[in-house]
Protein backbone atom coordinates (compact mmCIF):
# COMPACT_ATOMS: atom_id res chain seq x y z
CA UNK A 1 0.00 0.00 0.00
CA UNK A 2 2.81 2.39 0.92
CA UNK A 3 4.58 1.57 -2.37
CA UNK A 4 1.41 2.50 -4.34
CA UNK A 5 1.11 5.81 -2.47
CA UNK A 6 4.75 6.69 -3.26
CA UNK A 7 4.29 5.65 -6.90
CA UNK A 8 1.16 7.81 -7.18
CA UNK A 9 3.05 10.77 -5.72
CA UNK A 10 5.95 10.33 -8.17
CA UNK A 11 3.61 10.03 -11.14
CA UNK A 12 1.60 13.02 -9.97
CA UNK A 13 4.74 15.17 -9.86
CA UNK A 14 6.26 13.82 -13.07
CA UNK A 15 3.10 13.93 -15.20
CA UNK A 16 2.98 17.73 -15.61
CA UNK A 17 6.66 17.71 -16.64
CA UNK A 18 6.13 15.08 -19.35
CA UNK A 19 5.31 17.76 -21.91
CA UNK A 20 7.40 20.62 -20.56
CA UNK A 21 10.84 22.02 -21.13
CA UNK A 22 12.56 22.89 -17.86
CA UNK A 23 14.32 26.27 -17.91
CA UNK A 24 15.66 28.66 -15.31
CA UNK A 25 13.01 31.11 -14.22
CA UNK A 26 14.05 34.62 -15.24
CA UNK A 27 12.67 37.86 -13.84
CA UNK A 28 11.93 40.64 -16.32
CA UNK A 29 14.72 42.74 -14.79
CA UNK A 30 17.20 39.86 -15.16
CA UNK A 31 16.23 39.32 -18.80
CA UNK A 32 16.55 43.06 -19.47
CA UNK A 33 20.09 43.15 -18.08
CA UNK A 34 21.26 39.89 -19.69
CA UNK A 35 19.69 40.32 -23.14
CA UNK A 36 21.74 42.00 -25.87
CA UNK A 37 18.59 43.52 -27.36
CA UNK A 38 15.11 44.40 -26.09
CA UNK A 39 12.63 45.62 -28.69
CA UNK A 40 8.99 46.53 -28.99
CA UNK A 41 8.10 45.57 -32.55
CA UNK A 42 5.74 43.93 -35.01
CA UNK A 43 6.18 40.54 -36.69
CA UNK A 44 6.25 41.12 -40.46
CA UNK A 45 7.38 37.82 -41.99
CA UNK A 46 8.18 34.19 -41.11
CA UNK A 47 9.90 31.50 -43.16
CA UNK A 48 11.03 27.97 -42.33
CA UNK A 49 13.75 25.90 -43.99
CA UNK A 50 15.84 22.78 -43.47
CA UNK A 51 19.44 23.06 -42.33
CA UNK A 52 22.09 21.94 -44.86
CA UNK A 53 22.04 18.34 -43.55
CA UNK A 54 18.20 18.20 -43.61
CA UNK A 55 18.18 17.12 -39.95
CA UNK A 56 16.57 20.22 -38.42
CA UNK A 57 14.06 22.84 -39.41
CA UNK A 58 14.69 26.45 -38.45
CA UNK A 59 12.27 29.37 -38.64
CA UNK A 60 13.46 32.91 -39.21
CA UNK A 61 11.01 35.60 -38.17
CA UNK A 62 11.38 39.24 -39.21
CA UNK A 63 10.28 41.91 -36.77
CA UNK A 64 10.07 45.62 -37.54
CA UNK A 65 11.29 47.65 -34.56
CA UNK A 66 8.76 50.13 -33.15
CA UNK A 67 10.79 51.08 -30.05
CA UNK A 68 14.42 49.98 -29.52
CA UNK A 69 14.35 49.65 -25.73
CA UNK A 70 17.92 48.25 -25.61
CA UNK A 71 20.50 47.54 -28.27
CA UNK A 72 21.85 48.88 -31.54
CA UNK A 73 18.69 48.80 -33.67
CA UNK A 74 16.80 51.97 -34.59
CA UNK A 75 13.03 52.38 -34.88
CA UNK A 76 11.95 51.15 -38.31
CA UNK A 77 14.78 48.63 -38.61
CA UNK A 78 13.99 45.00 -39.40
CA UNK A 79 15.61 42.35 -37.24
CA UNK A 80 15.73 38.59 -37.85
CA UNK A 81 15.04 36.05 -35.12
CA UNK A 82 16.05 32.41 -35.58
CA UNK A 83 14.32 29.58 -33.74
CA UNK A 84 14.54 25.82 -33.90
CA UNK A 85 11.36 24.29 -35.33
CA UNK A 86 8.85 24.98 -38.07
CA UNK A 87 7.09 23.26 -40.98
CA UNK A 88 8.72 22.39 -44.31
CA UNK A 89 7.60 19.87 -46.94
CA UNK A 90 4.68 18.80 -44.73
CA UNK A 91 7.03 17.94 -41.84
CA UNK A 92 6.74 19.82 -38.57
CA UNK A 93 9.40 20.01 -35.88
CA UNK A 94 8.50 21.79 -32.68
CA UNK A 95 10.11 22.62 -29.37
CA UNK A 96 7.83 22.54 -26.33
CA UNK A 97 7.99 25.90 -24.54
CA UNK A 98 9.45 27.82 -27.48
CA UNK A 99 8.29 31.42 -27.95
CA UNK A 100 5.55 31.44 -30.60
CA UNK A 101 5.83 34.43 -32.93
CA UNK A 102 2.79 35.01 -35.17
CA UNK A 103 2.40 37.08 -38.33
CA UNK A 104 1.27 40.68 -37.68
CA UNK A 105 1.68 40.21 -33.92
CA UNK A 106 2.90 43.16 -31.85
CA UNK A 107 5.48 42.02 -29.29
CA UNK A 108 8.10 42.99 -26.74
CA UNK A 109 11.10 40.66 -27.11
CA UNK A 110 14.21 39.98 -25.04
CA UNK A 111 16.90 38.77 -27.44
CA UNK A 112 20.50 37.65 -27.69
CA UNK A 113 22.29 38.91 -30.81
CA UNK A 114 24.84 37.06 -32.95
CA UNK A 115 26.63 39.91 -34.75
CA UNK A 116 28.45 37.53 -37.12
CA UNK A 117 25.25 35.96 -38.43
CA UNK A 118 23.04 39.03 -37.97
CA UNK A 119 20.52 36.83 -36.14
CA UNK A 120 18.72 37.15 -32.83
CA UNK A 121 17.61 34.42 -30.41
CA UNK A 122 14.80 34.70 -27.83
CA UNK A 123 16.07 34.71 -24.24
CA UNK A 124 14.55 32.10 -21.92
CA UNK A 125 12.34 30.51 -24.59
CA UNK A 126 8.70 31.68 -24.12
CA UNK A 127 9.76 33.80 -21.12
CA UNK A 128 11.41 36.28 -23.49
CA UNK A 129 8.28 37.07 -25.52
CA UNK A 130 5.41 39.31 -24.46
CA UNK A 131 2.46 39.86 -26.82
CA UNK A 132 0.90 43.32 -26.90
CA UNK A 133 -2.90 43.30 -26.53
CA UNK A 134 -4.74 46.44 -27.64
CA UNK A 135 -8.28 44.98 -27.69
CA UNK A 136 -9.59 46.56 -24.48
CA UNK A 137 -8.50 49.97 -23.26
CA UNK A 138 -4.80 50.79 -22.97
CA UNK A 139 -2.30 48.33 -24.47
CA UNK A 140 -1.17 45.59 -22.08
CA UNK A 141 1.41 42.84 -22.38
CA UNK A 142 0.66 39.15 -21.96
CA UNK A 143 2.92 36.13 -21.84
CA UNK A 144 2.11 32.49 -22.60
CA UNK A 145 4.43 30.10 -20.78
CA UNK A 146 2.67 26.92 -21.93
CA UNK A 147 5.13 24.07 -22.22
CA UNK A 148 7.63 25.47 -19.73
CA UNK A 149 8.50 24.32 -16.25
CA UNK A 150 10.31 27.14 -14.47
CA UNK A 151 13.17 26.17 -12.18
CA UNK A 152 14.31 28.36 -9.31
CA UNK A 153 18.07 28.01 -8.90
CA UNK A 154 20.22 28.83 -5.91
CA UNK A 155 23.97 28.11 -5.72
CA UNK A 156 23.79 25.69 -8.64
CA UNK A 157 20.88 23.64 -7.30
CA UNK A 158 17.17 23.60 -8.09
CA UNK A 159 15.20 24.96 -5.13
CA UNK A 160 11.76 24.91 -6.74
CA UNK A 161 9.87 24.06 -9.91
CA UNK A 162 6.78 25.91 -11.12
CA UNK A 163 4.31 24.91 -13.81
CA UNK A 164 2.66 28.09 -15.14
CA UNK A 165 -0.98 27.99 -16.21
CA UNK A 166 -1.54 27.35 -19.91
CA UNK A 167 -2.68 30.30 -21.99
CA UNK A 168 -1.77 33.98 -21.99
CA UNK A 169 -1.19 35.54 -18.59
CA UNK A 170 -2.18 39.20 -18.70
CA UNK A 171 0.49 41.56 -17.45
CA UNK A 172 0.91 45.30 -16.96
CA UNK A 173 0.17 48.12 -19.36
CA UNK A 174 2.72 48.36 -22.19
CA UNK A 175 4.09 51.77 -21.17
CA UNK A 176 4.54 50.71 -17.53
CA UNK A 177 6.20 47.47 -18.68
CA UNK A 178 8.71 49.31 -20.87
CA UNK A 179 9.38 51.77 -18.01
CA UNK A 180 10.12 48.77 -15.75
CA UNK A 181 12.63 47.44 -18.29
CA UNK A 182 14.31 50.84 -18.67
CA UNK A 183 14.53 51.19 -14.87
CA UNK A 184 16.30 47.81 -14.70
CA UNK A 185 18.79 49.06 -17.29
CA UNK A 186 19.47 52.42 -15.61
CA UNK A 187 22.91 52.76 -14.00
CA UNK A 188 22.86 52.26 -10.26
CA UNK A 189 24.18 55.23 -8.22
Amino acid sequence: MRFLAILALILGVAAPMAHATIVQQLAVEQMAREADVVVHGKVTHRSSAWNAEKTRIYTVTEVQVIDPVKGPHAAGATIRIRQLGGTVDGITQSIVGNARLRADEEVVLFLDYDTEKGLHYVVGMAQGKFAVDRREGPAVVARDLAGLALADLDKGGVTGLQHPKAGPQKGPELDAFKARIKAALAPKP
